[in-house]
């Protein structure tokens, strides 16, 4: 009488404010006393009770015999809460369920169909693989219900009962495909759903369908349900391609005619899936329709609804690898939406725009990617307009202006020019600013930068001296990499989308700590050092660009990369192994040395290969056998060696690993070096020109181990082709007169550099080879020609001056315009650099004009040009000249487009590739690293489990062996039940006969 109900639970939950769990624990003791009543309708409302609490957490699985009692209640509004609490709590552990089989056959069986709806509705959320079994027969006989209401429902409930129990599809089937032909629209729209999501998962099924759905895609005016059809066919055209010829005229004519957007996509988003546009790719009917498919996806994008720019953006990124080149003519809409306010368009219009891209587009859209990168605050850049020009107030103000209504003083839609309403109008506020990208953003931006340049060995890019001066920019770009999880977590919408990502360490919230792996993963600047060594090795023409820009990475390192942080240190990895690997293009080695023996805190693996690269950096400068043995030349050897055996005595005990073994060994190196640098006498104090030369430990022991055989790419399967050697022993001494060689090494004098080896008649082309070679003293390793290289044209830049022409006009400014220049995406440095190569380069061009006596501010320093130094070109006018020979073409007036470089490709070894057990082990080995990344774990319903996990592959139809299987059973089953009943009746008869027997004694 005095129970509280649902309406006081909750307004006494909102009085009790910061004292709910009292309160609650309160109402939970009252539900459990509540539960045990023999009232029904004070059971029922105990039971909604625990229901709302349970959606705050509240644990009601101990009163699921109380649920199931008031499931059993003959009142609809108590039963309705029954089923309710039991599709909220019952799981499939409870132990209840079995006991509610005889409850469902019931309601099932009522004649009332607001218990059978209810029924069939609580069926559907709690059904188990017994429940299912049990109640099938039920549910098949409601197929046939003169209500289409519950026909409908008893098919949607079947599907659940496929989950669980996949041998009923077979049984169920000749009844389920008769709802095809249901005179009740409601009806046929939930058998093809049905259908649809079987046909997921084993579409072989369902071919024999076919005719009866074309039918209903020519003749329903239901767009769910054609829809729905048109998904279906996705899935059935790559089992049976003839259905491609019948499919297309009603699905061109729906796109040609329909209005409904949604219509429209699946249309075409069938197309595609299904493989009806590839397959017709090659004829003219499927070059047209597919021309139609990409119109109208065009007026997706440019309806201004961000959902619509979402799927066109979905569509047209399917449609690009069939059909490149039709996307390709709406560029210009792809391209405004990578500058959309919304990121999640920005993404999709990104990953577009990685698949379309050539090389006629490629600077375009790297240049309007790297403008986002440059400046937080990025608006549209329709019409031409830089994303970072908002516009002058005056400028909005007038726009403002134009859009008023009409003027009662001009009647028009504009104020009259020099009225007083016009001059006193103030101008609007500007808009303000969107919010900053999330790094992530960023990141994946710089990514896809990469993987549009990278693509198919750099065969969209014509400019390597432009890939460079990109490369450098994004490691200013680079944002920081956060140091724990929660701190990069926030606001994060997109992982980069590339192979090198990381392992889905975000999925956790507890805000751990980075390690090593991580970091290193999610710093983009390891992408960019691997494109900048690739570009170094693959192209030798930009070689000496790329060794000296990866030269100033490392002597900037301070200021690119502060200790408080930043990100793009990664890139030191690369950087570090370039300028050792190709330290005699270097234009001051000595400077990069001083500069790397001093590299402050770096992590193990970049600190390693720093170690690696300073004896190839010192063998470059002190291995100039070009150079006197003087007093101060012996004084500045010293003084470097010192400072590389200082930088390496700390790392000789350092806890990684590798840094210790190369820090040991090249300091023993070291050593030995320092103490014959001290032995060998100078020019002045030596007896004779021998004793005056450097000492032979550094011009040919320590060059002679980095110096041979130019590396290159090697193809990733190479070393698993190389033969074996029949006779190969690896325990075997590899020569056996080793002590001997090394004792006559020791008595050996080596030639100089004027003496050479003397040829014999008896001796070969390799032999004579072979002698110079090893034999003979290596030449110097300087050369004559002065480089002058990106880092010294950049350090000329910021200083005002012109490298090797002396002092220039003072610093170069970079003045912006409404209108992006091509190259205002760059730095102002990197584009002084790009004019001073480009006037060095068109200095004694005859076909470059410039005019010396004109100077600003952005022009470069021209001496005086010598007339008469201008090469003079033969032009011959006659008219024979100007006219064209038949079939030839008129030469273009401009100059031929730069040849391409030349890019170095992976080595290969001829033969089959090796599939023994080191190849299976070494496959298994890559396949696990491809597929270390995390995958967000599917959800599965705390009934259903995996959903259809039993039906993918499920055949309708029995097959040979279930056939037997069940023929076998079913004859051992007939054999036992005859053996049992010939010998009762043996027994009986016996028995018989012995009571007669017994009868007639």
């Amino acid at each position: 009488m005095f129970e509280k109900s649902l309406y006081d639970l909750i307004r006494g939950l909102r009085a009790r404010k910061g004292d709910e769990r009292a309160y609650i624990l309160e109402s939970l003791k009252e539900c459990r006393n509540e539960v045990k009543s023999q009232d029904g309708d004070i059971k029922a409302t105990a039971i909604l009770k625990l229901i709302y609490l349970e959606m705050f957490g509240h644990d009601m699985s101990w009163a699921s015999f109380h649920v199931l009692e008031v499931m059993s209640s003959t009142k609809f509004l108590q039963k309705r809460i029954g089923y309710l609490a039991a599709v909220q709590s019952f799981t499939l552990e409870t132990d209840v369920l079995m006991l509610a089989t005889n409850l469902l056959k019931k309601d099932l069986s009522s004649s009332s169909p607001y218990d059978v709806s209810l029924a069939l509705n609580g069926l559907s959320h709690i059904v188990s693989p017994s429940l299912a079994r049990d109640l099938s027969t039920d549910l098949m006989t409601k197929l046939t219900h003169t209500n289409p209401y519950i026909r409908k429902k008893a098919i949607l409930v079947l599907y659940k009962c496929f989950l669980q129990s996949p041998e009923l599809l077979r049984t169920a089937w000749p009844r389920l495909r008769e709802g095809l032909n249901d005179e009740d629209p409601s009806v046929v729209n939930a058998t093809v759903n049905v259908i649809c999501e079987l046909a997921r998962k084993n579409p072989r099924n369902y071919l024999p369908l076919a005719p009866k759905l074309f039918g209903l895609l020519t003749g329903s005016g239901n767009n769910w349900m054609t829809i729905k059809i048109i998904k279906l066919f996705a899935t059935l055209t790559p089992l049976e391609p003839r259905l491609t010829k019948k499919l297309v005229p009603p699905i061109t004519n729906l796109i040609r005619t329909t209005s409904a957007m949604s219509l429209l996509y699946e249309c075409i988003n069938g197309l595609i899936s299904g493989g009806l546009l590839a397959s017709m790719g090659d004829t003219e009917e499927g070059e047209e329709l597919a021309s139609v498919c990409v119109t109208k996806l065009r007026g997706f994008l440019v309806e201004g609804d961000s959902n619509l720019k979402y799927v066109g953006l979905l569509a047209f990124t399917k449609i690009v690898a069939t059909h490149a080149h039709l996307v390709a003519l709406h560029q210009d809409v792809i391209l405004d939406c990578i500058d959309d306010p919304d990121i999640s368009i920005r993404l999709r219009a990104l990953e577009l725009v990685v698949g379309m891209v050539n090389s006629d587009s490629l600077q375009v859209v790297v240049g309007r990617l790297m403008r986002q990168l440059r400046s937080p605050n990025i608006l549209s850049t329709k019409d031409g307009k830089d994303g970072n020009d908002i516009g002058s107030l005056d400028t909005i103000g007038q726009y403002e202006v134009d859009r008023q209504e009409e003027d009662p003083y001009t009647g028009t839609g504009r104020p009259a020019r020099g009225s007083v309403r016009s001059s006193k109008r103030k101008p609007a506020p500007p808009p303000p600013p969107p919010p900053a990208l999330p790094t992530s953003y960023k990141t994946g931006v710089i990514k896809r930068i990469l993987e549009m340049c990278s693509r198919d060995l750099y065969a969209n890019v014509t400019d390597f001296e432009w890939y460079l001066d990109v490369l450098i920019q994004l490691v200013r770009f680079a944002p920081p990499v956060a140091t724990s999880l929660a701190a990069a977590l926030p606001g994060e919408f997109y992982d980069g989308g590339t192979d090198r990502d990381y392992d889905g360490a975000g999925d956790d919230d507890d805000g751990d700590a980075l390690d090593d792996d991580t970091l290193r993963k999610r710093d983009v600047g390891e992408d960019i050092g691997f494109e900048l060594r690739n570009v170094a090795v693959r192209v030798k023409s930009v070689r000496a660009s790329a060794v000296a820009m990866a030269d100033l990475l490392v002597r900037r390192r301070e200021g690119l990369f502060p200790p408080a942080g930043g990100g793009g240190q990664r890139v030191l990895l690369y950087a570090g192994w370039l300028v050792g690997e190709y330290a005699a293009l270097l234009p001051d080695p000595e400077g990069t040395v001083a500069a790397m023996v001093n590299p402050g805190l770096l992590p193990p693996d970049i600190l390693a290969i720093y170690i690696q690269s300073v004896p190839k950096l010192y063998a470059v400068v002190t291995g100039d056998v070009g150079v006197s043995w003087t007093a101060y030349r012996k004084s500045s050897v010293t003084l470097l060696t010192e400072s590389v055996v200082r930088f390496l005595e700390p790392h000789a005990t350092a806890p990684d690993v590798q840094v210790q073994e190369r820090a040991v060994e090249f300091l023993e190196l070291f050593k030995l070096a320092g103490e014959a640098i001290a032995a060998q006498p100078t020019a002045e104090s030596g007896s004779d020109g021998y004793d005056s030369e450097p000492p032979r430990l550094l011009t040919q022991a320590i060059p002679a181990m980095f110096m041979g055989m130019e590396l290159g790419p090697v193809a990733p399967t190479a070393q698993r082709k190389v033969p074996v050697p029949q006779n190969l022993d690896l325990d075997a001494q590899i020569n056996p007169q080793l002590d001997e060689l090394l004792a006559q090494a020791a008595m050996f004098s080596v030639t100089t550099t004027n003496e050479s080896y003397t040829e014999t008649e008896t001796d070969t082309d390799d032999e004579i080879e072979f002698q110079k070679y090893y034999y003979q003293r290596h030449l110097s390793l300087s050369t004559t020609k002065q480089y002058v290289s990106a880092a010294a044209a950049l350090e000329a830049a910021v200083r005002g001056t012109s490298p090797g022409r002396g002092p220039g006009i003072g610093t170069y400014q970079y003045q912006t315009s409404s209108s992006p220049s091509p190259n205002s995406y760059l730095d102002p440095d990197i584009v002084a650099r790009r004019k001073a190569e480009k006037a060095e380069r068109h200095r004694d061009d005859p076909f470059y004009i410039s005019d010396p006596m004109v100077s600003s501010p952005n022009t470069l320093p021209v001496e005086e040009v010598d007339v008469d130094s201008i090469p003079v070109m033969p032009l011959n006018l006659s008219p024979k000249d100007l006219i064209a020979p038949p079939g030839s073409e008129l030469r273009s007036v401009r100059k031929a487009a730069a040849a391409k470089p030349e890019i170095v490709r992976d080595e290969e070894v001829e033969g089959e590739l090796d599939t023994g057990a080191g190849a299976e082990k070494e496959n298994e080995l890559s396949g696990s690293l491809q597929k270390k990344s995390k995958k967000k774990k599917p959800y599965h319903h705390p009934l259903l489990g995996p959903q259809g996990a039993g039906l993918v592959g499920f055949s309708i139809e029995e097959d040979e062996a279930d056939k037997k299987g069940k023929g076998k059973a079913k004859d051992e089953v007939e054999e036992a039940s005859g053996g049992t009943g010939e010998a009762g009746e043996r027994e009986i008869g016996a028995g018989e006969g012995g009571e007669d027997g017994e009868g007639e004694n």
